[in-house]
């Protein structure tokens, strides 16, 4: 039997470990977090480019650029080469492997652009899909307040992971806290399996 899939998409700094660490205490099973910035993580520096201290562009490259972004200054965002889009795909099709040998998971995604959005809606296509917002004043403040990201990853996220997306919930973090938030997953994720729960199954 399946595992339950839920996708949280949303900018950086958003809020969605924090959901996913609020969804684990309350789901009845073992709840698997996993997500994009776990293979960025782990992705070679060697491949990653950035603009120079003087201010010319980031290099080329076949993994990731940081490039400037759509939001309010200051705002940055990754720009996905083929390399890096070739091990999404499989990360993808794993995530999805996890699903169907029956782990409950949980999905921390930021999708960038229109290749990860069609890589990840055609592989996790049984998924519960969360759209996670949040006014991009808050999303700016949380970064700084973290002090562990590139600053302006949230801005330059905010003005593009929801572009041609479809959600089957909709979440708003700005003032919300994470348990409230991943109680209200929980109950819809639950009447959206009821609805599509297979006959017998």
């Amino acid at each position: 039997m399946a595992g339950s899939l839920i996708i949280l998409n949303g900018a950086s700094s958003s809020g969605k470990t924090s959901i996913g660490i609020a969804l684990q205490r309350l789901w009845p099973r073992p709840l698997l977090v996993t997500g994009i910035d776990t293979v960025i993580a782990g992705w070679p520096e060697s491949y990653i480019t950035a603009p120079s201290e003087e201010g010319g562009p980031a290099g080329p490259t076949t993994g990731m650029r940081i490039v400037p972004g759509r939001g309010p200054s200051p705002s940055w965002i990754l720009e996905l080469g083929p390399d890096f889009h070739a091990v999404m795909a499989l990360v993808h099709r794993s995530w999805e492997s996890l699903s169907r040998g029956g782990i409950d998971l949980v999905i921390d995604h930021v999708i960038l652009d229109s290749t990860l959005r069609s890589q990840a809606e055609e592989a996790l296509a049984d998924a519960f899909w969360v759209g996670v917002t949040c006014d991009v004043e808050e999303l700016v403040r949380r970064e700084l307040e973290r002090g562990d990201r590139y600053l302006g990853f949230a801005s330059g996220s905010s003005a593009v992971v929801h572009q041609e997306m479809t959600y089957d919930l909709v979440i708003d973090s700005t003032h919300v806290p994470p348990d409230v938030l991943a109680r209200e997953i929980v109950d819809s994720v639950t009447r959206w399996t009821d609805r599509h729960r297979k006959p017998g199954a």
